[in-house]
C-alpha cells in the first residue's frame, strides 16, 4: 500500500493546527467562557465532530456542550462555538438558522467552525461584528463575500474531519481484499436518481444524531472504517465517507452531490490525497424533479421545525408546571413555618401578658407594703411623740423642788441609822 496519504493527512492536520485565525479565535472564545454546540446529522457529521473534539483536546479545552435544536437552546449564553457542517444550504438544510439569528439578536458572539454555505450570508450581515465564520472551501468564502459579509469576519480552513487523530483508525489501514464498496446517497442531496443495486448508504444508519463526545463518534466510525478496510476502493457521493476512506488509505472515486460542496472541498483539500479522484457527473434528475425534491425537503424541514417548536413548547409548559408545583410546595412549607411562628408568637404574647399581670401584682403588693410601712412609721412617730411628752414631763418632775426634796428624803431614808427611825415613824403614821 502506498503510504503517501499519511504524509498528506499529517500535513493537512498541521495546516489546521497552525491556522492562526482559527486558534486565536477559539482561544478568545475560551477566555470568554464559551460553550460548544455540536452539529446534528449522520455519520459524516460524526467525523467532523471527532476531528473538532481532537483539536479541542490539543488546545486544552473541554467545553460544556449545548444540547437541543429548539429556539431557546442558545439562551443564557454569550459566546458559542458552533460545530462545522453542511447545514447551511438554502431550501434544503436550514437547521440552525432560527436559533442562530435569535442568539445574535440578543447580542451573542458566535464562532462557526469550517462549514459550507449555499444561499446564506446576508442573514449574518446585520450582526457582522458578532460573527466569526470559517469556510471549509473557497466557494463558500466567495459566497459570503458576495452576500455582504466583511473580509475581516470570514476565513478559510480545511474541514475539521481532516484533524482526526491517526490513533483512531491506524489499526484499520490494511490491504483490502474486495474490489469496490459503493456508498451513494439516498436522501435529497444525492445526485443519482437510481443508485447502484450494490450501494449501501452507510451514514444513514446513524442519522440525526448530535455528536458531542469522542466515544460517541469513534465507535460507529470505526465500524464503518473497518468495513471500508476490506475493500480496495470506495465509490461515493458522500463527502465524509470519501474523507474517512482517504484517511485510511483507500482509493476513492468521488462524484458530486446536488450542490457544489464536494467539488469545492476536493479542489481545496481532497485533491492532495493521491488516492482520491473526482469525476463530474450530470444529475439524473430534471430541473423540475430537483425543484420538487427541494420543495419536499423544505416542507419536511418546516414540519420538523414545527414539531420541534411544539416539543419545545411542551417542554416549556412542563417546566412551568414543575416550577408551579415547586412553588406550591414551597408555599406550603412557608405556610407551615408561618403557623409555627404564629403559635410561637401567641406563646410569647401570653408569656408577656402573664409577666405584665405578675408585675402588676407585685406593684400592688409593694403598694400595700408601702402603706403598711407608712402606717407603722406613723404609729412609731406617734409613740415617739408620746415618749417625748412623757420624757419631758419626767424631766419636769425631776427638775421640780418636790422631786428634789423626795430625793433627799429617800437618801436619808436609806441611811442605816436614820432609815430605821424613819421606817418606824412611817409605819406608825400609815397605821
Amino acid at each position: 500500500m502506498d503510504e503517501k496519504y499519511k504524509h498528506i493527512r499529517r500535513a493537512v492536520r498541521a495546516e489546521i493546527r497552525e491556522n492562526s485565525s482559527l486558534i486565536e479565535s477559539l482561544k478568545c472564545f475560551v477566555d470568554n467562557d464559551a460553550v460548544f454546540y455540536p452539529g446534528y446529522g449522520n455519520l459524516g457529521d460524526g467525523l467532523i465532530a471527532l476531528g473538532t473534539l481532537d483539536l479541542f483536546e490539543d488546545i486544552g479545552w473541554a467545553p460544556k456542550c449545548i444540547q437541543g435544536r429548539h429556539k431557546e437552546a442558545f439562551s443564557g449564553y454569550t459566546h458559542i462555538v458552533m460545530g462545522g457542517s453542511g447545514g447551511w444550504v438554502k431550501g434544503m438544510w436550514e437547521t440552525y438558522l432560527e436559533q442562530t439569528i435569535a442568539f445574535l439578536q440578543n447580542g451573542g458572539q458566535l464562532l462557526i467552525l469550517p462549514t459550507s454555505f449555499s444561499g446564506f450570508g446576508s442573514e449574518f450581515v446585520p450582526y457582522a461584528d458578532q460573527v466569526t465564520i470559517f469556510c471549509r472551501e473557497q466557494r463558500s468564502y466567495d459566497e459570503l463575500l458576495r452576500q455582504g459579509m466583511p473580509e475581516g469576519q470570514i476565513f478559510v480552513c480545511p474541514d475539521m474531519a481532516f484533524y482526526t487523530k491517526e490513533e483512531h483508525f491506524s489499526d484499520l489501514e490494511i490491504e483490502g481484499q474486495y474490489p469496490a464498496l459503493q456508498i451513494f446517497r439516498l436522501d435529497e442531496e444525492g445526485g443519482r436518481k437510481q443508485t447502484p443495486r450494490d450501494s449501501v448508504d452507510l451514514p444513514l444508519l446513524f442519522n440525526d444524531i448530535q455528536w458531542s463526545t469522542t466515544e460517541q463518534c469513534v465507535k460507529p466510525l470505526r465500524a464503518v472504517a473497518g468495513l471500508m478496510s476490506q475493500f480496495e476502493c470506495v465509490e461515493t457521493d458522500r463527502l465524509h465517507m470519501a474523507v474517512l476512506a482517504a484517511l485510511i488509505g483507500r482509493i476513492v472515486k468521488l462524484e458530486p452531490s446536488n450542490y457544489f460542496k464536494i467539488k469545492a472541498i476536493f479542489d481545496y483539500t481532497l485533491h492532495r490525497f493521491p488516492t482520491v479522484t473526482f469525476e463530474e457527473r450530470t444529475s439524473d434528475y430534471t430541473l423540475a424533479e430537483q425543484g420538487k425534491r427541494a420543495e419536499a425537503q423544505l416542507l419536511r424541514d418546516i414540519i420538523k421545525r414545527i414539531n420541534l417548536d411544539r416539543q419545545a413548547e411542551w417542554e416549556q409548559r412542563t417546566t412551568v408546571l414543575r416550577q408551579n408545583d415547586a412553588l406550591l410546595s414551597r408555599l406550603e412549607k412557608l405556610q407551615g413555618k408561618l403557623n409555627e411562628i404564629s403559635e410561637e408568637k401567641e406563646k410569647e404574647i401570653k408569656k408577656r401578658t402573664d409577666l405584665i399581670d405578675y408585675i402588676r401584682h407585685l406593684e400592688h403588693e409593694m403598694l400595700c407594703k408601702d402603706r403598711e410601712i407608712s402606717d407603722k412609721d406613723q404609729d412609731i412617730s406617734r409613740k415617739i411623740s408620746e415618749f417625748d411628752q412623757v420624757r419631758q414631763e419626767l424631766e419636769k418632775i425631776q427638775s421640780s423642788r418636790l422631786h428634789r426634796v423626795g430625793e433627799k428624803y429617800y437618801s436619808i431614808f436609806r441611811l442605816p441609822m436614820f432609815g430605821v427611825v424613819l421606817r418606824m415613824v412611817r409605819k406608825v403614821i400609815v397605821k
